[in-house]
């Protein structure tokens, strides 16, 4: 085709074709029609075309990216009809958090918050509170709030900032309505004795359990799982459960998410979370797919190990568009990170506490081995020095007995861990999910109470990894932070606390490692490369609008950036008052 034919091709599409994109090629190849989203820049995170101005599609995949010039070959072949719905703005491959569980956010947002942090949710803005005083305070006024004879869920309580709560305090604030008080962290609970019994929660399986408390209505860890089966039909009714699930339709959405990585699913029940998920997601008002990764230790609550592997593997078979399983399995080493229950090495907590073990190293070494051997990808959660320690004891043991390539064995949430150990994920080839945030929100509180200075200052130690080449990803756990990836970007190349302060730079991601970090980098986490993350020809066709170009504002401005909408397997899903 000659130059001045091409050139006239373009011209039709910059200034012939109206604003709403229905000018089509008359000849052409019939049922090849293809959609161009033009943008004021197309950021594509693929080194060897890192800019275009244009993306041709056909159904949910791209198959050019360039500018109009360049897209001449295919527009003059195929029909095509130009979408300007983000044409003043930018695109960025579709965001992915590939860490936050559907069903505990469910759960959370179905709830009233009390929290240390604000929060800007599709229903209610929360302001953060801070201080005993001004907790009880608030606590007393949504149990006034609370209807009769309803029982009162709150989430977001963490004592090293609200001050400690027993269950004697909350029978003062509601002597007769049930209280259950969920610790920022998720994974413990206070209950109330109204609570206790309604649920009936007997002192005699409380005092069987390990990590509970009769006296304080204290449940934490395996001492909340074992609750956990009287706890779900109060706090995850049908009702509360499919109108969480739709707010996080939005919380997805406003943060620019096309991709969530649902890890652990389960957590409840597999069949049921599917159903309701099915439900309420497969619809083509939601944007953005789930990769379901199964918590095993569930799963093998039910089997054992040996038979889960068997179970898991044949999930798949019931994928639809938007949840899909994957052959990726999630195994827990020690607590949570948010209440310091997370196992750390010498020289320990200032306090002298322990940590947790949510599997021993010899139950995680047993399980971890049936799924290895099995073939799958294996992504343990391990937030301290020794609870990472154990899970790299593991993966040794595995490479010794059973060797494989390209494994992508992966550190969940790696709160705290030395430089050594960042040698050695590097040296077995392991990878790192991280929530940045931690270092954001914790990482202050953390200087004084339990790790001191030094330590809290290299929570999320992830310059070092990316220096050494180790793929990371970064992730919310919403609602452990809140689901916007371009803040999580800016938590970690930034490293500024909630103070202002900025501890350890030398562990700063730069701009183009945090943006990789939420698109290809996440994606490879996943296992999902070569599907999603870049805007590459072959890929799926998920975008996010951005109102400005993260290279131009910086790290500075990266988390002021507004979400314009999203792109999801070719169909545009503006935010409201964007687009043309």
């Amino acid at each position: 085709m000659k130059k001045s034919i091409r050139n006239a091709v373009v011209l039709v599409a910059l200034f012939v074709l109206p604003q709403s994109a229905e000018a089509v090629v008359e000849e052409g190849v019939p049922g090849q029609d293809l959609r161009v989203f033009v943008a004021r820049k197309i950021i594509t995170m693929d080194p060897a075309l890192p800019a275009a101005s244009a993306v041709a599609v056909r159904g949910d995949r791209i198959v050019s990216v360039g500018s109009l010039e360049s897209l001449a070959p295919w527009l003059e072949k195929y029909p095509y009809e130009i979408d300007r719905t983000f044409a003043d703005d930018v695109l960025l491959p579709g965001l992915i958090d590939p860490h936050l569980h559907p069903m505990m956010a469910a759960v959370i947002l179905s709830m009233r918050f009390a929290t240390p942090d604000s929060w800007d949710l599709p229903d209610r803005r929360v302001r953060g509170l801070r201080g005993e005083e001004a907790y009880r305070k608030r606590l007393r006024e949504l149990e006034a709030e609370t209807p009769p004879g309803e029982i009162l869920l709150v989430w977001g309580f963490q004592p090293e900032v609200h001050g400690s709560v027993t269950r004697e305090d909350l029978d003062q604030i509601a002597p007769d309505r049930p209280i259950l008080l969920w610790h920022r962290s998720f994974h413990e609970v206070f209950l109330n004795t109204a609570a206790l019994d309604a649920l009936e929660i007997s002192e005699q399986e409380v005092r069987a359990l390990d990590s509970a408390s009769w006296e304080d209505g204290h449940f934490y860890e395996t001492g909340l799982a074992g609750i956990q089966g009287k706890l779900m039909p109060a706090v995850a009714s049908p009702g509360r459960v499919v109108a969480g699930l739709q707010q996080l339709r939005e919380v997805l959405f406003a943060g620019g998410i096309t991709t969530v990585g649902d890890l652990a699913s389960g957590g409840l029940d597999l069949d049921l979370e599917f159903s309701v998920m099915q439900t309420v997601f497969e619809k083509e008002e939601t944007p953005f797919r789930i990769y379901l990764i199964p918590g095993a230790d569930r799963v093998a609550a039910k089997f054992g190990h040996p038979q889960a592997a068997v179970e898991i593997a044949q999930l798949p078979a019931k994928n639809t568009r938007r949840l899909q399983y994957l052959p990726n399995v999630k195994l827990f080493a020690d607590g949570a990170f948010f209440s310091q229950r997370m196992q750390l090495g010498p020289p320990g907590y200032i306090d002298n506490h322990s940590g947790d073990w949510v599997m021993t190293p010899a139950e995680l070494e047993a399980a971890a081995r049936v799924y290895w051997n099995a073939g799958y990808q294996i992504h343990v959660r391990a937030n301290g020095d020794a609870g990472i320690g154990v899970t790299l004891d593991v993966l040794e043991t595995l490479m010794e007995e059973n060797p494989r390539q390209d494994h992508r064995f992966t550190i969940v949430d790696f709160g705290y861990s030395t430089p050594a150990q960042i040698e050695r994920i590097a040296r077995l080839g392991a990878q790192i999910s991280a929530n940045p945030y931690y270092l954001y929100a914790l990482g202050d509180l953390f200087a004084e109470v339990g790790l001191g200075t030094d330590r809290a200052e290299v929570i999320s130690r992830l310059g070092s990894a990316v220096k050494r080449g180790i793929p990371v990803a970064l992730h919310s756990d919403f609602a452990m932070a809140p689901a916007r990836p371009l803040q999580l970007a800016w938590n970690a190349a930034s490293r500024r606390t909630s103070d202002g302060k900025v501890f350890s730079p030398e562990e700063q991601l730069t701009l183009d490692q945090a943006l990789r970090a939420v698109t290809i980098d996440a994606a490879y986490i996943l296992g999902k490369e070569e599907e999603i993350g870049s805007i590459v020809a072959g890929k799926k066709a998920d975008f996010t609008a951005l109102g400005m170009d993260p290279y131009e504002v910086g790290i500075r401005g990266l988390n002021k950036i507004t979400i314009r909408g999203t792109i999801f397997e070719g169909r545009s899903h503006p935010a409201a008052g964007a687009g043309k």
